[in-house]
């Protein structure tokens, strides 16, 4: 739908037209709309009717300003490969005479559509670009933090700090270092955005276990809470919790299935202070007691013979910490990841085992390179590469490595963002081992529903 007939649309619906929209923007809302006649499936009808809205088109329009750019202005100042673009399909056959694919999708989510043996990708189909975008109040919050003339920083221990030199996500909402100079800016730009929302509500969640005959091993079923106890914007109570003023986020996985694991609970909360460590505890049915975890707990595995472990359940969950860790921009570029269209639908179609994909789509997304190297040989991970969005500021893509500097572990996510709010949840994770051939597909049901309600 080009520019013209949208605002005629918009008006006869007694809404205003936004006379600021983009020409880049209308494209790329083009572009879905376009792409949705061709394939004729009504999940994309259904995400073209979500970021077409006038509110999806707003809000996206706000960001962009105040950003000064938007996925589609960085693609269109890219030199790309033509044949890069919408409705591609890549698959075995044909991925051999592409070498310009190896710049844009990692070498790991090649070796799944060359290799049919194990957690093959039987083809992977390229969609339009999204413009992904935070919340309205997030906005606010960083555009009034910098009108204002504030700066954020970095203590030696690698703490953020507002300019009053209070932990910042206990008093802040604003988003800092959009523009990252150092790696360690990056790092606490990803993880300012954390779940992003106010309150997450997982109902159910299941992870599938799958062996390396894709044969499905085991599936667990669990509920999971989690909520911002400061800097909160979006939903009430706003600003803090009280009673948690030293809490950044906290929450807990309540696991109903199978048998042998119903019951087992685990809760944590994450303070903001460096050297405080996270209230981490597990409650063990069978053994009818509560167990303290440790810090190192964190590295083992969420449930038995799964592969995300307790720090990577949503990316990422390892405090920022140069005393620790070092932390590097490797670069920037682009990368084929999952889109984070959960909302409408999920962009992973798994076979009828249910351990192979029939295809998954992907999308060009601009991104940081985030290298975190452990400096203290103690880490479960030598390095990680994490692919941080220069628009959402979430992670697209990671890649994980041992301490031997050989890829272990390599996690794509597909999140349910709201376009007409920019609050986001889950919708699938990804995570396979490329050594022990194994992986886990996590499927997320938000419960939006009741997703406002208080903890």
């Amino acid at each position: 739908m080009r520019i013209r007939n949208l605002k005629t649309v918009l008006m006869t619906t007694g809404v205003a037209f936004i006379s600021s929209i983009s020409a880049a923007q209308a494209d790329w809302v083009s572009d879905w709309q376009d792409y949705a006649k061709k394939t004729g499936e009504a999940y994309h009808a259904k995400w073209t009717e979500m970021i077409a809205s006038p509110e999806a088109r707003k809000l996206a329009e706000e960001w962009r300003q105040w950003r000064g750019y938007d996925a589609s202005s960085l693609i269109a100042k890219a030199d790309l490969p033509p044949e890069l673009k919408p409705g591609l399909v890549i698959n075995k056959e044909n991925i051999d005479s592409m070498p310009w694919l190896a710049k844009y999708l990692p070498q790991a989510s090649v070796d799944r559509i060359k290799d049919g043996k194990w957690f093959g990708w039987k083809e992977a189909v390229i969609v339009p670009t999204n413009h992904y975008y935070m919340s309205r109040g997030v906005l606010d919050a960083t555009k009034k933090y910098e009108a204002d003339g504030r700066t954020f920083t970095i203590n030696e221990k690698g703490e953020l700090l507002n300019d009053k030199g209070e932990f910042a996500l206990l008093k802040e909402a604003a988003m800092p270092f959009t523009k990252p100079k150092t790696g360690l800016e990056l790092a606490w730009l990803f993880m300012s955005y954390g779940i992003g929302n106010d309150n997450l509500f997982l109902n159910p969640i299941t992870f599938d276990v799958c062996n390396t005959s894709n044969t499905l091993e085991r599936t667990y079923t669990a509920h999971i809470w989690w909520q911002k106890q400061n800097a909160r914007t979006s939903i009430k109570p706003l600003g803090s919790i009280a009673g948690r003023e030293d809490v950044v986020e906290a929450g807990a996985v309540y696991f109903i299935k199978p048998f042998d694991v119903r019951g087992l609970a685990v809760s944590r909360q994450r303070y903001a202070a460096a050297d405080k460590g996270d209230n981490f505890r597990a409650y063990l049915p069978s053994l009818r007691r509560t167990r303290v975890l440790a810090g190192s707990d964190s590295q083992d595995p969420m449930a038995a013979s799964l592969e995300v472990t307790w720090d990577e359940w949503r990316q990422s969950w390892v405090k920022p910490d140069p005393r620790k860790f070092d932390y590097k921009i490797a670069g920037e570029t682009f990368v084929l990841a999952q889109p984070q269209v959960g909302h409408a639908y999920s962009p992973a179609f798994r076979d009828k085992s249910g351990c192979q994909l029939d295809r998954i789509e992907l999308e060009l997304r601009p991104v940081w390179i985030l290298e975190v190297t452990d400096k203290t040989g103690s880490y479960m991970y030598s390095k990680r590469r994490l692919y941080v969005d220069k628009e959402l500021y979430y992670v697209n893509y990671q890649e994980m490595y041992d301490q031997r500097g050989k890829l272990l572990r390599v996690l794509d996510d597909a999140r349910d963002w709201q376009p007409s709010t920019g609050l986001a949840s889950w919708k699938n994770y990804v995570i396979w081992n490329v050594n022990s051939k194994r992986w886990n597909y996590l499927n997320m049901t938000p419960d939006w529903k009741n997703y406002k309600q208080d903890i």
